[in-house]
């Protein structure tokens, strides 16, 4: 019998795969056994199903990893928007604090000079 990716490769490819009872208290939390009516399917938490021709069954391999690629992309968007935020707060503090130097000598020259 198939376990773990094996299995989700194998319901992806169309290949059934029976699960028994005791396996679904057995899988890791990235994978859960989907159950409805007498359909079982062992698959990672997130893979949609979908009814096909009155069965339920796993959407192809391919939606699934272009639908987790997309979530990668969104994490790499948004983590270089992230960047972008904050080298502009940095830029933002280092102008700030050139200024504050600025003031800080004038102040130190005008306390210099005071008798």
């Amino acid at each position: 019998m198939l376990r773990g990716w094996g299995a989700c490769l194998a319901l992806a490819a169309g290949l059934a795969v029976p699960v028994a009872a005791e396996e679904a208290t057995l899988t890791p939390d990235d994978v859960v056994v989907k159950t409805e009516g007498s359909h079982r399917l062992l698959l990672p938490r997130d893979w949609p199903v979908e009814h096909r021709d009155g069965r339920i069954a796993p959407v192809a391999i391919e939606e699934y990893l272009s639908m987790k690629f997309g979530q990668v992309r969104q994490k790499f968007d948004d983590t270089d928007e992230r960047i972008d935020q904050l080298e502009r707060r940095v830029k933002s503090l280092e102008e700030e604090r050139s200024k504050l130097q600025q003031r800080l000598r004038a102040l130190e020259e005008r306390a210099s000079t005071q008798p």
